[in-house]
């Protein structure tokens, strides 16, 4: 069995754990790095704390959560499943799929917190008021496709992860 899955979704955890740190380290140094944090992210020093507490805090979770920890667990397991039961094998073309949807589900969803946030604060709408949620509405649709995106991949990753655990002929 070709073993490039498991390599490429364990490569693609590591890019997520190193972008995981490093957003990790911006919660500490918010107000040391204001300036540059204020230029990247494209908002206003007064914006930049309840972006960190409101946004950032959920880009920083789905990050490590599911491209890291979800990443490597899904590499892992493409790698023993087939060890588990010999017999089994997983479909490489929905293997492929679901690496796709999933790195490009969480880049999406992840965007659109992040153009939500900056969009919504910079609105000057209090953060989750009627007003906020009414300028933000247009990018929700970001959050919803990369949303989608992951649960298609999981769904792939169910099926494939049945089809080998569960099958009885070669």
């Amino acid at each position: 069995m070709n073993n490039n899955i498991p390599k490429y979704f364990i490569l693609t955890s590591l890019f997520f754990m190193a972008l995981g740190c490093l957003e990790g380290l911006m919660f500490p140094t918010k107000f040391q790095f204001q300036p540059f944090y204020s230029a990247i992210f494209h908002l206003p020093a007064e914006y930049l704390k309840p972006f960190f507490g409101s946004f950032l805090v959920k880009i920083h979770t789905h990050i490590n959560l599911i491209g890291w920890v979800g990443s490597a667990l899904m590499g892992i397991l493409y790698f023993i499943a087939p060890q588990i039961n010999p017999k089994g094998h997983y479909k490489r073309i929905l293997a492929y799929l679901n690496l796709i949807s999933h790195v490009a589900g969480l880049l999406i969803f992840t965007t659109g917190f992040h153009v939500i946030g900056v969009v919504g604060l910079k609105s000057g709408a209090n953060y989750g008021s009627e007003a906020f949620r009414a300028v933000v509405a247009p990018y929700k649709m970001l959050t919803m496709t990369g949303g989608i995106l992951i649960t298609i991949s999981a769904v792939i990753f169910a099926y494939n992860m049945v089809r080998v655990l569960l099958a009885t002929k070669k």
